[in-house]
């Protein structure tokens, strides 16, 4: 079992609430985050599905709303800002003792270290600081 992630009932949320859904599921924890906890779920299909929550023990509210985050990359979803689709959110606290939401896997590295950026061959981190540091055309994000 992972601390913060009651399989069991969340399996059983996102097979009725995020379409096409296939339990039973099996969940790691992506690491290197400061802030939510971030949990891979594959479901029985090897779809892969991503489940953000608050951090475990006393938290502000304000300071880890997952809805909210839930809110910007739904809104961010059919601009050309590239964020994962936004699938389902729960404020339901007791399927998993807080509030949570769903989007879907994006596979790449978490660069979760200076250490973990240097092991990138130089090509391919040139091309994620230029990504990271490229300005979005005003016309075409955030309206």
């Amino acid at each position: 079992m992972l601390e913060g992630l009651d399989l069991e009932r969340v399996g059983r949320w996102l097979q009725k609430n995020v379409a096409g859904a296939v339990g039973p599921f099996e969940a790691t924890l992506i690491g290197g985050g400061r802030s939510n906890l971030t949990y891979a779920v594959t479901g029985a299909d090897s779809r892969r599905l991503v489940v953000r929550r608050p951090p475990l023990g006393h938290v502000l509210a304000t300071a880890h709303d997952v809805a909210r985050e839930y809110r910007i990359i739904a809104a961010l979803g059919p601009t050309d800002v590239p964020v994962p689709e936004a699938l389902a959110v729960s404020s339901d606290e007791s399927i998993n003792g807080a509030p949570f939401y769903v989007m879907g896997f994006v596979d790449g590295v978490v660069l979760d270290s200076p250490a973990r950026a240097e092991d990138l061959d130089p090509a391919t981190r040139a091309r994620a600081s230029e990504r990271a540091n490229r300005p979005w055309p005003s016309s075409r994000c955030c309206r």
